[in-house]
């Protein structure tokens, strides 16, 4: 049976209140009252202002408020270096772009460095076990708010990515995006704070710099986390773009690890770039909002309602040169959800 996917063009507090509503009506009561829910979203790094705004989800808020008192918004930290890095920024930009004033508590999910994190079995090809944020795990249900935009390695980005590369820890992130491990290169001041941090002593200081042995590395990040001079890379190109769908994918069934779960996906401001970075351009027109309990159907019912906008075109690949669709095949093929989805229109 298909999946329900409601849609509306219209962006008001209004609409978004019913779409939601719909959706979480389709969770058959599987969300307590008492239930702790994640609402899980992204704050917007520094320089970003298309992520979902407060304003927006706020209805959202109000609406889950009568029907659950225990949700928390929330977040894991970052891998990349910003705002987002660490938990004390993090706190810091969520209240800067507005979330504070919403009266929900915000809770990073991986704690003050990412190292808070659960080990969720899973049947997927890649992983028999993904490293999702400790908080996000142990809820028992889940509201995914994403923005639906491009992206340079997934080509768009909605409610699988903000699920899988979202929820997972930072060890999880580093696993997602590469099979290499982290390398220092010559911003290091051999301070050594990596050596007392790494729980492998797979660190070793020499004169110059410090030096990561690949076979002791355990894939932690902790050393990533403590560096405070961006001398720890990260080989973000080690994968192709599929094998990251691929591996987010994966992290995306374990983070709802049969959980009630249900998306909002906000289909505005699609810009070429990901909310991780500062505003770039504007590659296509405001669609609408898409509401579901199956991510794949609603992210493919968001990628179909681009598509029909801009006259049957790809406008991620055109921008990215990527075919994010690879993303929703693979979903499907693990059970992450169903491709097949009824569009019904509020």
């Amino acid at each position: 049976m298909a999946a329900a996917v409601y849609f509306s063009e219209k962006f008001s507090a209004d609409t978004v209140s019913k779409l939601f509503e719909r959706a979480l009506a389709d969770t058959g009561g599987r969300i307590g009252g008492k239930d702790r829910v994640a609402v899980k979203l992204h704050f917007g790094e520094e320089g970003n202002s298309r992520f979902v705004s407060p304003a927006n989800l706020r209805p959202i808020l109000t609406t889950l408020a009568g029907h659950n008192s225990n949700h928390f918004l929330t977040d894991a930290n970052a891998l990349y270096r910003g705002m987002r890095h660490n938990a004390t920024d993090h706190l810091e930009i969520a209240r800067k772009h507005g979330f504070g004033a919403l009266g929900v508590p915000i809770v990073i999910a991986d704690g003050e460095r990412g190292e808070e994190e659960t080990q969720i079995a899973i049947a997927g090809k890649i992983f028999p076990k993904v490293r999702i944020a400790r908080h996000i795990a142990e809820a028992r249900a889940l509201v995914v708010v994403s923005h639906f935009k491009g992206h340079i390695l997934f080509g768009f980005g909605g409610a699988i990515k903000n699920l899988g590369m979202g929820c997972g820890s930072r060890a999880g992130k580093l696993e997602m995006h590469a099979s290499l491990k982290p390398s220092v290169n010559d911003n290091c001041t051999v301070c050594g704070k990596c050596v007392e941090a790494c729980p492998a002593d797979a660190i070793l200081l020499a004169e110059d710099k410090a030096t990561i042995d690949p076979d002791l590395c355990e894939g932690c990040a902790t050393c990533i986390a403590v560096c405070e001079f961006d001398a720890v890379e990260v080989p973000w190109m080690a994968l192709a773009s599929s094998a990251v769908m691929e591996r987010t994918a994966e992290y995306a069934l374990g983070a709802v690890n049969g959980k009630p779960c249900v998306c909002v996906t906000f289909i505005n401001n699609i810009a070429k770039d990901c909310d991780c970075m500062a505003d770039s351009e504007l590659i296509g027109q405001d669609v609408g909002i898409v509401t579901s309990t199956d991510p794949v159907a609603c992210e493919q019912a968001a990628f179909d309602l681009v598509r029909s906008q801009h006259g049957d075109i790809d406008i991620f690949k055109r921008a990215t040169r990527i075919d994010g669709s690879h993303i929703l095949g693979y979903a499907e093929s693990i059970g992450l959800g169903r491709r097949d989805y009824e569009l019904v229109r509020l």
